[in-house]
């Protein structure tokens, strides 16, 4: 089968929707299929065994990691020559509504991931989630979220609970649960290493919380929180990533008097990543826009219980008591209480951290590449 994504974020940036295109088409070419991507520029023109065709893009300046694609009469070109079987688009700008219109123009069926709501973001062009502007945003985003995606016969949903909130915004096509799944052997062939300790200077046992360092992560209540039990245990707080709220962070930090407790390791090298999570107690993740939390399976694939906010889709893999914990979200005070809890409690985290391993596996690559391609072949 020969199969183009569009998608309006890929590398350099990195996110849960690269993670994803990546993850499904490695797995997809490996089975023998093509894959071709329709990116951004600037990057790379290939991935794995993939071309990438990539289109003039403006920096988005909220958010300025993030390149916005130009429409591009050479889509057509390309879709025309190629003869591809399915197009699957992967965001709703200028891209993904070419894709979906490249597949009307030349009679191939197309199909789309929901990986983001766009209303999330409306703050970061409207001064901030206080601005008395955010709610008609919010309104105008959702409004144009149901007309693009009420478009294809076939949404791809990253969890149950993300497909709800589509049914309560009225996209009324059909939806399917497609979670982006895990490349369990990329875990289990990287063992923990002392040298990436060393590296980043961690002497005391530590917590982990990665991904971007930006609004929606809210990483300000997890540098909070742990200002709230510094003094009582001696464990560090690791903090991966870089992202637009990088240098407030950091100086958020000073000003809580974390001094050496807290280690911002900036962007790190994939293998690095995994170091770490192995290394760690366990991981948190504070964010309130999270559409599935690939993070979280992430660290639960390294054997580590997750501490997450009860928002959007996390409380689907982190079952507390289980798998890990859920704190009331933005609320700095649970977090800590949350925190301490597993610190004390060494065995009952042990117990957590081997039923979020199992989670792990039941979401790998190849068992949702299955149902991807079941998918597919229907169309």
């Amino acid at each position: 089968m020969r199969i183009a994504f569009f998608t309006e974020t890929y590398e350099p940036q990195v996110n849960g929707a690269v993670t994803s295109i990546n993850v499904f088409s490695e797995e997809l070419t490996k089975r023998g299929h093509e894959v071709d991507i329709f990116a951004p520029a600037p990057g790379q023109g290939k991935h794995g065994k993939s071309r990438v065709y990539r289109f003039k893009s403006i920096t988005f300046f909220p958010y300025p990691e993030f390149h916005a694609a130009l429409p591009s009469s050479r889509v057509y070109e390309i879709v025309k020559e190629n003869e591809y079987d399915v197009i699957h688009a992967h965001g709703p700008f200028a891209l993904g509504y070419q894709g979906w219109k490249a597949g009307r123009k030349f009679g191939i069926p197309a199909v789309v991931t929901f990986h983001t709501p766009i209303a999330d973001y409306v703050p970061y062009l409207l001064g901030g989630k206080h601005s008395p502007l955010v709610p008609v945003g919010k309104s105008i985003a959702w409004w144009y979220t149901k007309w693009f995606y009420n478009k294809f016969p076939i949404v791809f949903s990253p969890s149950n609970t993300i497909t709800r909130l589509l049914r309560d915004k009225e996209i009324n096509t059909r939806i399917e649960l497609l979670r982006t799944g895990l490349r369990l052997d990329e875990f289990d062939r990287i063992k923990p290493s002392k040298a990436v300790l060393k590296k980043f200077n961690i002497t005391n046992p530590y917590m982990i919380h990665s991904g971007r360092l930006s609004h929606e992560k809210n990483v300000d209540t997890v540098l909070k929180a742990f200002a709230r039990i510094k003094d009582k245990y001696d464990v560090d707080l690791v903090i991966t990533s870089r992202g637009p709220l990088f240098n407030k962070l950091k100086s958020l930090a000073e000003k809580l008097d974390l001094g050496d407790r807290v280690h911002f390791t900036g962007f790190i090298e994939r293998k690095e990543q995994i170091q770490l999570f192995k290394n760690a107690m366990f991981g948190i993740i504070a964010s309130d826009a999270d559409t599935q939390g690939l993070v979280v399976l992430e660290e639960m694939a390294c054997g580590i219980p997750v501490i997450g906010a009860n928002a959007l889709a996390l409380p689907e893999s982190i079952i507390p008591k289980k798998t890990g914990l859920l704190f009331r979200v933005y609320d700095d005070k649970d977090l800590a209480r949350k925190m301490a809890w597993l610190i004390e409690h060494d065995r009952e985290r042990r117990a957590m951290s081997k039923k979020a391993r199992k989670l792990a596996e039941d979401n790998t690559i190849q068992v949702w590449t299955d149902k991807l391609l079941e998918y597919y072949e229907e169309l």
